[in-house]
């Protein structure tokens, strides 16, 4: 073959070989700028054809500095998770804990202290009943509480108080392990769990109420009469009504005395309980009045008005006798003043 001819041969394998790389640039590039779908990725893959002969290496070497560099086609398998100290995951993220739910609060959907005036030494407490509202029972502590000042007089515990269970507590006046009793006054109910004071819904009944030492003995329309001296001795005060009217115990306490005097008429005498007084009730009426040596409440029935013994229209003559009582060392004390505030409440 002379000169010519290979040089004519050697010029067509070099055109065939520059258009090969051209498009084997194009589908590099074509590869890097739009990745393939997943379903594409398995299956495309640029088979590039060899040439029908081998280049001869002198021509290699006279061709390498006019080839362009091939770039690496990029990989697709996934980079492998770092290992060891301060490596860091990533797996799916968990979903949030929910939220611890909220206590609902302390409250009390109804609450009612009755009835609205208790006395010492009577039959009738203050009785408080209530119900709780919210979603679970509690532990509560129902304290009784002196408005005025705040300070607690009683506790009573409850456990496992189920919402709109209905609940009581009562209280008597007496006070809880120290013996005695309060002291007049206005009192109220509160409620509590943990440390934590119940509320109460806008439409519940008072949780208060008054608590008092003694209560008037007459219990109907009256006026005072005559009081403690009254110019010839009197040792007590006169309030007079309509005959029959009932007569209460001021104060309970033992029935000391039970009898009959032209001057006093039927009479009796109340030794008053935790008081060193003897209170004393004249011109009664024979009948209903309590036997002797019986026990009495404070605002129990004891009698009835009436005009008997030395008396002009029916009224009551009440005495008040200091320690240690009627006609055993005491003496009669005006009643007035204290007959007065018991009739403000009574």
């Amino acid at each position: 073959m002379d000169r010519r001819s290979r040089a004519t041969k050697i010029h067509r394998r070099f055109e065939l070989l520059v258009a090969m790389l051209a498009i084997a640039g194009v589908a590099l590039v074509l590869s890097s700028a739009e990745p393939a779908s997943a379903a594409d990725e398995a299956s495309t893959e640029t088979t590039i054809p060899a040439p029908a002969e081998a280049l001869p290496s002198d021509v290699d070497a006279k061709l390498a500095p006019v080839l362009p560099p091939v770039a690496p086609i990029p990989s697709t398998e996934p980079t492998p998770a770092p290992s060891g100290e301060g490596a860091s995951v990533e797996g799916p993220s968990e979903p949030a804990p929910l939220a611890a739910r909220e206590p609902s609060p302390l409250r009390i959907n109804s609450a009612q202290a009755s009835p609205s005036r208790i006395f010492l030494g009577s039959r009738r407490r203050a009785v408080f009943r209530f119900q709780l509202s919210g979603d679970r029972a509690r532990k509560l502590l129902v304290k009784v509480i002196k408005v005025s000042t705040g300070s607690v007089k009683k506790r009573f515990r409850l456990g496992g108080v189920r919402p709109g269970e209905r609940r009581r507590v009562a209280w008597d006046g007496k006070l809880g392990g120290r013996g005695g009793f309060a002291e007049q006054g206005e009192y109220a109910f509160r409620v509590f769990s943990g440390g934590e004071r119940a509320g109460v819904n806008r439409r519940s009944d008072s949780q208060r109420f008054n608590f008092y030492e003694h209560r008037f003995p007459l219990l109907g329309r009256h006026s005072y009469g005559d009081g403690f001296g009254a110019g010839r001795g009197h040792q007590g005060q006169d309030v007079f009504a309509a005959c029959g009217t009932r007569l209460v115990a001021a104060r309970g306490g033992r029935v000391q005395t039970k009898a009959y005097h032209s001057s006093a008429g039927y009479y009796v005498v109340i030794d008053g309980r935790g008081t060193g007084q003897d209170y004393v009730y004249m011109h009664m009426e024979r009948g209903d009045r309590p036997r002797e040596g019986s026990w009495v409440h404070t605002g129990e029935l004891i009698g009835h008005e009436s005009d008997t013994g030395d008396a002009t229209g029916c009224h009551l003559h009440f005495e008040l006798w200091t320690a240690p009582g009627w006609y055993e060392g005491g003496h009669a004390k005006p009643p007035t003043r204290a007959l007065q505030r018991w009739d403000r409440w009574s």
